[in-house]
């Protein structure tokens, strides 16, 4: 019998497992260094694997509109001055990834709450049972 899963759940599935893996590096890293020295690194390391790409395969980048400029630099803003500061920290400060982990993707609701006040999506009985189970298991996870 087959079983058709939808593109993005596959996608999500194989974030889902390299998320994992890198939550797993971050601690070993957040135990190690710290978050400025780690950025250094991986800011100039993927700079160099980016536009390595570009000159390889000759990829145009395409334009971008003017006030679209402003949300990256926002969104730049946010990834590297709260999130990953505050991600790098939670590991660092927690015995077990998982934890924190669990905790940080509650994101999920979040983005879910969000989506209905900003995209207008449909609430459905059944998201809401899971937001709850969501909300359960994390603490279960996460306090003893």
């Amino acid at each position: 019998m087959y079983y058709y899963m939808e593109l993005w759940i596959q996608y999500a599935l194989i974030a889902a497992v390299f998320l994992s893996v890198k939550n797993m590096i971050s601690k070993h890293l957040s135990d190690k260094y710290k978050y400025i020295d780690y950025l250094v690194y991986a800011i100039s390391f993927s700079f160099i694997g980016v536009w390595s790409y570009v000159f390889a395969t000759g990829y145009k980048p395409n334009k971008i509109e003017n006030k679209d400029i402003i949300i990256i630099l926002f969104r730049i803003l946010i990834v590297f001055a709260v999130i990953d500061p505050a991600i790098y920290k939670a590991f660092k400060s927690c015995a077990n990834p998982g934890k924190a982990s669990c905790i940080i993707n509650m994101e999920v609701i979040l983005t879910f709450i969000l989506s209905v006040v900003f995209l207008n999506t449909k609430i459905e009985s059944t998201s809401i049972i899971g937001m709850i189970m969501i909300l359960g298991g994390g603490y279960m996870v996460s306090y003893k």
